[in-house]
């Protein structure tokens, strides 16, 4: 089953079936390449367009130029937005989680990721930092970024 959305809530479509995504490869391309060889070390990559860094990388940077990759891992991140999950997708309550939209302070983009703190004590523009999982058990994912902290 799949759906289409038409620019409103009121326009939804509904596709009755089986959508075959098994069968779909997602190729990341060479700056998800790099940003998954670096997730393995340890580090977070960003792309420097002129004088903006973008989080995660882009492919191409906005205004034509070539872009640099730079590690972002030390920056000063914050929370941009968050959410609080209460509930999972079947509606059965769990332990509060907090879900964000965390970003080095000076970056454009982000990355949604849990954040390891009480719920009451988040809040937006927070200061945080990233956990990585140990090494052996790194596999060139986001989730190689167990969550972010409090910093």
């Amino acid at each position: 089953m799949s759906w289409d959305k038409f620019w409103t809530s009121g326009n939804v479509k509904h596709y009755p079936g089986k959508m075959e995504v098994e069968k779909y490869v997602y190729t990341p391309g060479i700056h998800g390449l790099e940003m998954a060889k670096a997730l393995k070390d340890g580090r977070i990559l960003g792309m420097r367009c002129g004088g903006t860094i973008y989080v995660p990388p882009r492919t191409f940077c906005p205004d034509g130029e070539k872009g640099e990759l730079v590690d972002v891992t030390d920056e000063e991140w914050i929370v941009a937005t968050y959410t609080v999950v209460t509930r999972d997708m079947y509606g059965n309550p769990v332990k509060p989680q907090v879900v964000a939209l965390v970003r080095p302070i000076d970056a454009e983009g982000g990355l949604f990721h849990y954040v390891n703190a009480d719920p009451d004590e988040v809040w937006i523009g927070m200061r945080v930092r990233p956990v990585f999982k140990p090494e052996k058990e790194r596999k060139g994912l986001i989730t190689d970024i167990e969550y972010f902290e409090p910093a």
